[in-house]
């Protein structure tokens, strides 16, 4: 990886990642991708995730993605970048229920409907796993997650996964 001082960094101020223009490359597609079907979350969300964590340790977009994909062949990524990541992920997986304590009544789907909507975010998060860059197979996980999160009233994806897994399960 580039120095610091050699690389233009992300800063708090510049433009979120919004799948268009600079900073679009393959490899940030990957990253996204990954990103999504690690926390899970939208592409947009994952962009955002990606563009603050690479702000955060002062380096580019590019260069974060390109230490993802490093560290997927098995070199670890610098500690700073490794620790970030993992608080970033561990943050958006949090739901803002889960952090002020607030329990959301609601009416509860079938569970023939939770299973089914599981089962079609479960293959297309595999799908995107195999080929993280794949634009369908993000549209795929996107689609799954909105309907989670519609049918068991939650406000974050993983907290909608978490939901329709305890729930399928009783």
């Amino acid at each position: 990886m580039k120095s610091r001082a050699s690389t233009p960094s992300a800063t708090a101020g510049s433009r979120p990642y919004d799948g268009r223009g600079a900073g679009s490359g393959a490899a940030v597609a990957w990253a996204v991708g990954m990103t999504m079907a690690t926390v899970p979350c939208s592409a947009r969300d994952a962009g955002r995730l990606l563009a603050a964590t690479a702000a955060r340790v002062e380096i580019s977009l590019a260069e974060l993605a390109a230490a993802m994909a490093a560290e997927s062949r098995g070199t670890p990524p610098p500690a700073l970048i490794g620790r970030a990541l993992s608080q970033a992920v561990q943050a958006a997986r949090t739901s803002p229920d889960a952090r002020s304590g607030r329990a959301v009544p609601g009416l509860m789907p079938s569970t023939e409907d939770a299973e089914h909507a599981l089962g079609r975010f479960f293959d297309a998060r595999l799908r995107l796993v195999a080929t993280p860059a794949d634009e369908p197979a993000r549209r795929a996980l996107e689609d799954a997650i909105y309907t989670l999160c519609v049918l068991m009233a939650e406000p974050s994806a993983h907290a909608a996964v978490v939901a329709a897994v305890q729930y399928t399960e009783t």
